[in-house]
């Protein structure tokens, strides 16, 4: 019997069925390989390129590992980060007895049932967070049952940054040295740190460097490759009832640029407009998501974030990206011929920092966009390109 074809109901920008998750195979080898060798992973994409669904996806196929799932977006303290950290923990029914004993010294309710939050007991609220932090994952690191503790910390440089501006440049240096400080002394337990903002906005804040981070090892998504693109864009067409024809993919696979995103609300649009789908009806729906207001805000940090992290140098950012936005995807753009030679002695700095953010990837003195699809967005709302 043959194996009945995946289909996937678009559901852009929501957490989905790990049963339902389509590729980054290369990436999630890589990422088994390195943690069971030892190595703790860094994992800084964007947003909207499915780095949250990927992690609940690779935890939840990964036999070896026993998962702790920690979301640290809206964290803006030490204490509350101290505290999301326990409420990860404590959510995994298969949290060992010993580290739930050590959470119930530290908080109170924590077997309670429909708690939303835990309290620290009262002797605690005097203690240091950070000295509570290490005893709770310093029991996580103890015993010998065979399932690796694997900790996946999401939105970390955003607490991180949170915290400078809330507490000061102290605490979030102190909390970013305790975390590399666990990780050397607790091998036992591994490690995927991930943000959708990089470290190096926010290590200046936190008066440290990048030495603070630089025992993870960096992890990429990136763009998905062809055959694992068209093999999303035929379960996402088969998910909304339509017949995923050859042109029909492959219009679908040109405009998404390999972003997940991207097509999950290319689909859900043409969906909801019904109708004859042929690979015009797929380039309108892209197009009347840029255009869109509502449909476009949540890509819209992907513009937005040059002006909000790159203060003085945001203006020269975005001469590079316009420079070279309108380039043949995937083509290499010498910098000083885009820019006809007007660079400033900011440039490198500036490109570096592009290059971080994930926006060009860099050869030399050449540069290109990582994801097509971004450039051509980016092309578009900056009036480089009239729509076709």
């Amino acid at each position: 019997m043959e194996p009945v074809p995946l289909t996937v109901v678009p559901q852009p920008g929501n957490a989905r069925d790990a049963e339902k998750f389509v590729g980054r195979v290369a990436v999630s080898d890589r990422a088994r390989k390195r943690l069971l060798a030892g190595v703790n992973l860094l994992l800084t994409d964007p947003r909207r390129m499915g780095k949250t669904y990927w992690l609940r996806t690779f935890a939840a196929r990964e036999a070896a590992f026993r998962p702790y799932f920690i979301d640290y977006e809206g964290v803006g303290t030490t204490d509350r980060f101290l505290a999301v950290t326990a409420e990860g923990l404590r959510g995994n029914p298969e949290l060992p007895v010993r580290v739930r004993e050590v959470l119930k010294t530290v908080f109170d309710h924590v077997d309670t049932v429909g708690v939303p939050g835990l309290t620290l007991k009262t002797y605690h609220r005097q203690t240091p967070p950070l000295d509570l932090l290490t005893k709770i994952l310093a029991a996580l690191d103890q015993g010998d049952d065979s399932a690796i503790p694997l900790i996946l910390m999401d939105e970390v440089p955003m607490a991180v940054g949170n915290i400078a501006r809330n507490e000061g440049t102290q605490a979030a240096k102190e909390l970013l040295q305790t975390l590399r400080r666990l990780r050397q002394q607790y091998t036992r337990v591994r490690w995927i740190v991930t943000g959708s903002i990089g470290f190096h906005h926010v290590l200046e804040q936190a008066g440290t460097t990048s030495g603070d981070i630089n025992d993870l090892e960096t992890l990429h998504l990136g763009p998905m490759p062809d055959d694992e693109v068209r093999e999303l864009a035929q379960a996402l067409l088969r998910g909304i009832e339509q017949m995923p024809s050859d042109r029909v993919v492959a219009e679908l696979v040109e405009v998404a640029g390999g972003v997940p995103f991207i097509m999950h609300a290319v689909a859900r649009s043409l969906d909801r407009a019904g109708g004859t789908l042929g690979p015009q009806e797929v380039r309108e729906a892209f197009e009347g998501i840029i255009d869109d207001p509502d449909d476009f805000r949540h890509l819209k940090h992907f513009e937005e974030r040059v002006r909000v992290y790159y203060g003085q140098k945001a203006r020269l950012a975005a001469r590079v990206l316009s420079a070279t936005a309108t380039a043949a995807p995937r083509a290499w753009v010498p910098l000083t011929e885009a820019l006809e030679d007007d660079a400033s002695e900011e440039l490198d700095e500036v490109v570096e920092l592009l290059c971080s953010d994930h926006y060009l990837e860099r050869r030399g003195s050449r540069v290109r966009w990582r994801y097509p699809a971004f450039a051509y967005i980016w092309a578009r709302k900056h009036n480089l390109l009239e729509r076709p």
